[in-house]
């Protein structure tokens, strides 16, 4: 296979994992399958209810592990068909069963942790363009509602400031050290596998 498959690739598989965290975070964050602005989500996302039959869901039908699953095996897609295809920083005799599962599983919580930091940047942005303009559109609230549940944790070590919300910046950095905690764990821990 030629290497000029490899964005292609790339895209395609970014797009699908980025479709199936959406709705990971739409069920996380409990917004109903019935409101018209989250509905095309839950419908492009329909393999997760087919997966689900498989997998249930945890957290009183809020943590949805057959979109956890389906991540995971994007990830060890997006790995293998990079080393595949020669992708630079891909191993070009592919990757034995552990190494793969563990580097998949490594990197799929830096992928996860990221887009979670992204998700609570873009809510601090709409919360600034909410009190210039005035006004929330309903994209604006989904997004607000699904940084939600990432931000609780922290906002319960957070002081109270009043009008100033510290906890975002609090848990980017958390997600950040976490981030940081988890490839110092990968780059001594791969080595190890071989």
């Amino acid at each position: 296979m030629s290497s000029s498959f490899v964005p292609l690739f790339n895209m395609v598989i970014s797009f699908a994992m980025l479709l199936i965290f959406i709705r990971f975070m739409l069920q996380f964050a409990g917004l109903d399958r019935s409101n018209p602005a989250v509905a095309p989500a839950y419908k492009a996302t329909g393999i997760v209810d087919v997966f689900g039959r498989i997998f249930p869901t945890v957290g009183d039908g809020r943590v949805n592990l057959a979109a956890i699953v389906l991540l995971f095996i994007l990830k060890l897609i997006d790995l293998s068909g990079n080393s595949a295809l020669g992708a630079h920083g891909y191993p070009a005799h592919g990757y034995t069963p552990v190494h793969l599962f563990f580097e998949g599983s490594l990197a799929l919580i830096l992928s996860f942790l990221s887009v979670a930091r992204y998700l609570i940047i873009g809510s601090i942005i709409i919360s600034w363009i909410v009190v210039l303009t005035q006004k929330m559109h309903p994209i604006f609230d989904i997004i607000v509602q699904m940084a939600e549940p990432i931000l609780a944790p922290f906002r319960r070590i957070t002081p109270n400031l009043g009008m100033l919300d510290l906890s975002p910046i609090v848990a980017i950095f958390g997600l950040l050290l976490i981030q940081i905690f988890v490839k110092i764990i990968a780059q001594n821990l791969l080595p190890m596998l071989g």
